[in-house]
């Protein structure tokens, strides 16, 4: 897999708040200045007085053309529309004002698919990235490699929380960290089916965007976390 796509692809998008994860430096320029589209989000004046997805404004994965191409079905609950991975590998729920950019998307060798998508609750000053990096097909003799490794990009050095869940085997954990403009909230798991050598990396990271007037912790925010977590499903191929 190509390491600049697993790494700076992320770097790329929490430098648009002004975080930085320090790996792969030659990349963070090109990327921060192609990340402009997702800042567009942000409201102007007393528009982000109105609450989260509420605003119409927000709506905007059945109006982003890139996005809507991942949406296989809307509203499957207030809020949230369905989305299916380009290799037809995995499914999850996505914010209705979540928004997918098409440089933060790639397929490598019909067998790898990475997609980051961003979210802003604006009523909070808060915006969020979710990175999945999904793998056709894997051999199980690395299973614990790619663990291994997977904790080294995401800056942790504990162990994970293990359980089994829609068939599913997940190993996920959750940190505080201080970015360079303040905290940096990591929510992160590998996912691996039981029965097929699937296997799915997801990362949710929180940032605040408006100074002291936002404030993040692991328990406000681990409930849309897991939500989004918890959904995803890997399909049969």
């Amino acid at each position: 897999m190509k390491t600049w796509l697993r790494i700076s692809t992320l770097c790329a998008v929490l430098l648009i708040v002004g975080c930085n994860t320090a790996n792969n430096q030659q990349e963070l320029e090109e990327e921060e200045e192609q990340e402009g589209p997702s800042t567009e989000q942000m409201p102007e004046d007393d528009e982000a007085e109105q609450e989260g997805v509420d605003n119409e404004d927000d709506r905007l994965a059945v109006e982003h053309e890139f996005t809507k191409s991942f949406l296989v079905e809307t509203d499957v609950e207030p809020g949230f529309h369905q989305i299916r991975g380009k290799l037809d590998g995995f499914e999850m729920v996505i914010p209705e004002n979540g928004v997918i950019s098409d440089l933060l998307h790639a397929i490598e060798n019909n067998a790898i698919e990475t997609l980051i998508y961003t979210f802003n609750n604006h009523n909070e000053q808060k915006q969020y990235h979710v990175k999945l990096m999904y793998y056709r097909k894997y051999p199980e003799e690395v299973k614990q490699n790619y663990l291994n490794v997977f904790k080294d990009e995401v800056g942790f050095d504990g162990e994970y929380q293990y359980e089994e869940a829609n068939d599913l085997e997940i190993y996920h954990e959750s940190y505080e960290d201080d970015g360079e403009y303040g905290l940096v909230l990591k929510y992160f798991s590998y996912i691996f089916s039981k029965h097929r050598n699937q296997a799915i990396s997801y990362e949710f990271i929180g940032v605040c965007q408006g100074g002291e007037e936002c404030s993040l912790s692991l328990e406000e925010e681990a409930e849309m976390a897991e939500k989004l977590m918890y959904s995803i499903r890997l399909l049969d191929q």
